[in-house]
């Protein structure tokens, strides 16, 4: 669509006075013919942050103009539009750039996907706003109508633990409220996509499967679950005995953790960098470099978001366990940002074989991960990360796979790219 731009409010009067706007949608005897004008570019839809991350720049959301909007006068929703009578829709690329209306008050909804029962990786947008036609006059003023995901996200994770443990035919079956199910297992790496449906919102994820001789069967509900929200669950092992296969203690086999994460971030102009204490670039004072001596991008050790625990050095070999906080703070004060981010991860433990058993490689390239994207984020690793400021680089999801592994050193080089330099760091760990 040819946004508008330029279009003056003249010119704009001239297609109202002159009848040349677009055909009005609508038949309205009430109004005695009394009509108005609508700019349509400000129906654009705004998307939401996705876990944060700025939508707009994301490639896997969807293009603004492909989004289907929807212009009511009697309520309704984008999903009983069309039994409404007053209603039309356009793809929103093509919608002429004057709508001519009658006087009167209107909804508008903007929608994009199909909010199916239960679905894989298909996220549903949402937004709606109103506005006021009045005689003769122009209206290009419309609040913003913020596009949001409005369907349930859920994501599931077998532990490194678990995985070596259950029988090749173990699953773990998803189902919210009333809806269809779907099934995971390890190597299904797509998220879920669920409907909202109003009183009826109780998660419930069960696994079946044997692990380690014993039949199992592990559900893990969560109620109240929202539309926007992503539902991480990770499976692990729980009670089992290390020396003696089959045995369980107590009744528990199988164990859940459940990470919920707010998906709907409103963007808003432009998005503000966010740093840590312990990531905020120098900004004066002692030694610190002037904007005159760009620098290349930093490296450090973050700082606990708990009391009590210790934070990696990257100045010695660290002694880690499943528990172990390992994070690190990458700062990039070049004006596009970082450029390139790899890892490569050298182990005689953790190699190319261990790796490719979570769908992961001993290479990663953090700004083009391609179809390492989402067990990198189900790790909680950073992905698409080219252009931004600063990024968290937190590995404490591969803790229990290391601790799975046994004794041994495992080192991930990181390398970091700006306009403004190069730097490589090295993390060392170490397991008993």
């Amino acid at each position: 669509m040819k946004l508008y731009k330029g279009l003056t409010y003249s010119l704009a009067a001239i297609a109202l006075l002159t009848g040349c706007a677009n055909e009005s949608p609508f038949v309205d005897v009430k109004t005695a013919g009394q009509t108005g004008s609508l700019m349509t570019s400000c129906l654009a839809p705004k998307l939401a942050n996705t876990e944060g991350v700025d939508a707009t720049t994301r490639a896997d959301v969807p293009s603004t103009d492909d989004f289907k909007v929807v212009i009511t006068r009697n309520g309704g929703s984008a999903s009983t539009y069309s039994s409404t009578p007053g209603s039309v829709e356009y793809k929103y690329s093509e919608m002429p750039e004057v709508l001519t209306l009658p006087v009167g008050d209107y909804k508008v909804f903007a929608h994009h996907g199909e909010n199916k029962p239960a679905a894989w990786d298909e996220p549903y947008y949402y937004g709606e706003s109103t506005f006021g036609i009045d005689a003769n006059k122009i209206t290009d003023d419309v609040d913003p109508i913020v596009a949001k995901l409005a369907n349930i996200r859920v994501t599931i994770v077998f532990h490194p633990s678990l995985i070596s443990a259950m029988s090749a035919d173990s699953k773990v079956e998803v189902k919210v409220g009333n809806q269809g199910v779907l099934t995971f297992t390890p190597t299904e790496s797509r998220s879920a996509y669920f409907k909202y449906v109003n009183k009826s919102s109780t998660l419930a994820a069960t696994f079946t499967g044997i692990v380690d001789g014993s039949d199992v069967v592990e559900t893990k509900t969560e109620d109240n679950v929202a539309p926007g929200n992503h539902y991480r669950i990770t499976f692990r092992m729980h009670g089992i005995e290390d020396d003696i296969p089959g045995t369980v203690q107590g009744s528990v086999a199988v164990d859940t953790t459940v990470e919920k994460i707010d998906m709907n971030h409103t963007v808003d102009g432009e998005k503000e960098e966010y740093f840590e204490d312990d990531m905020r670039p120098n900004q004066g004072g002692g030694n610190e470099p002037t904007p005159d001596e760009p620098t290349a991008p930093q490296i450090t050790s973050a700082k606990p978001t708990e009391a009590g625990l210790i934070p990696v050095n990257l100045d010695a070999v660290n002694e880690v366990t499943e528990n172990t906080y390992c994070v690190l703070n990458v700062v990039s004060t070049a004006e596009n940002g970082i450029e390139a981010f790899d890892v490569i991860i050298e182990s005689e433990k953790l190699n190319a074989d261990e790796l490719s058993n979570v769908g992961l490689s001993d290479k990663l390239d953090l700004v083009n991960p391609g179809s390492l994207e989402e067990p990198l984020t189900n790790l909680g690793l950073p992905v698409n990360v080219g252009g931004k400021k600063s990024v968290s680089f937190n590995i404490t999801g591969f803790m229990p796979l290391l601790g799975v592994l046994g004794e041994g050193t495992h080192n991930f080089i990181l390398t970091v790219k700006d306009a403004n330099g190069e730097t490589t760091a090295t993390l060392k760990l170490h397991t008993n």
